[in-house]
């Protein structure tokens, strides 16, 4: 049975079964409150699509770049690969849905409802033209976002250099060849021109994060200069505070030194006079003579 339409059974019972799972996944991770920012509720979903997605994709990624590269083999229908591209699209519905509610500020206008929009759009026409294998393939891409959603979901997780590894190998080096395989096969066919209109935005999110993370090293640079200098200018004043304390420490232990040579002095001299002036004893006086 080849399923080419999103009225097709298979796929209304696909986006019903996919609509409970992450409905119950979001109520546990916000009722348990193991979500709670905005932030982190806005990527609870995006957890769970992006870890599945990104799974299915490795067989078919597998056999792209083992067989040369004939994208043929990958057009072949398989029915899960309409499974799973409906189970993305419930993820795209249910965060737009739960956003709305749950973290509107996160739903932004181009990133949010546009970009989410158009990908329905895009993936209702791979199911009618029987692509979803090549979408399921490119769900590679999403091995980025599952690394920006744990490091979102918690900040201790969270590695920079990881995300812009798995993102210039999958959305810029892999989509790159897999636009070339798709021009091998057919030139200007539906599939490069699929391929084609998604990766500009890719670059540009790429340039986009360069930009941040060197501005961000110029911030830290400066605030690590910052900090020196602050750390000199304070070991600076301790240093001009503590060198008045210690020549006055000095001067009046001078002060009292001399004090005590001046007072051993007088204590001397005024011995001295003592003595001389006392009358001489009489060191020749008889003893009394007894009278009887």
């Amino acid at each position: 049975m080849i399923v080419s339409s999103i009225f097709d059974p298979a796929v209304i019972a696909t986006f019903l079964v996919s609509a409970t799972i992450f409905g119950s996944w979001f109520t546990f991770w916000y009722k348990t409150n193991l979500a709670r920012t905005e932030r982190e509720r806005a990527y609870v979903c995006t957890l769970l699509s992006s870890s599945i997605t990104s799974t299915c994709s490795i067989p078919l990624v597998y056999t792209l770049l083992t067989n040369g590269g004939d994208l043929t083999e990958i057009l072949a229908y398989r029915t899960w690969t309409v499974i799973a591209t409906t189970f993305f699209m419930t993820f795209l519905i249910t965060d737009l849905v739960v956003g709305s509610i749950f973290y509107r500020s996160k739903i932004e206008l181009l990133t949010g409802w546009i970009h989410h929009i158009t990908y329905l759009g895009t993936l209702t026409w791979a199911i009618h033209n029987q692509y979803t294998a090549v979408f399921i393939m490119m769900c590679s891409l999403e091995l980025p976002t599952f690394i920006l959603a744990l490091g979102s979901v918690r900040s201790q997780l969270r590695r920079d250099y990881v995300f812009a590894s798995t993102f210039l190998v999958t959305r810029i080096l892999f989509h790159a060849y897999a636009i070339k395989c798709a021009w091998v096969m057919k030139p200007y066919g539906p599939v490069v021109t699929a391929l084609s209109a998604f990766f500009p935005v890719h670059c540009f999110w790429f340039y986009g994060f360069i930009k941040q993370q060197i501005r961000l090293a110029a911030k830290r640079k400066q605030e690590a200069l910052a900090n020196k200098q602050a750390q000199r200018k304070r070991s600076k004043q301790a240093s001009q505070h503590i060198q008045p304390s210690v020549i006055s420490t000095t001067i009046k232990t001078t002060i009292k030194k001399t004090s005590v040579s001046r007072s051993s002095k007088a204590t001397a001299n005024n011995t001295t006079s003592s003595y001389l002036s006392s009358p001489t004893p009489s060191f020749h006086q008889s003893p009394p003579v007894s009278v009887h």
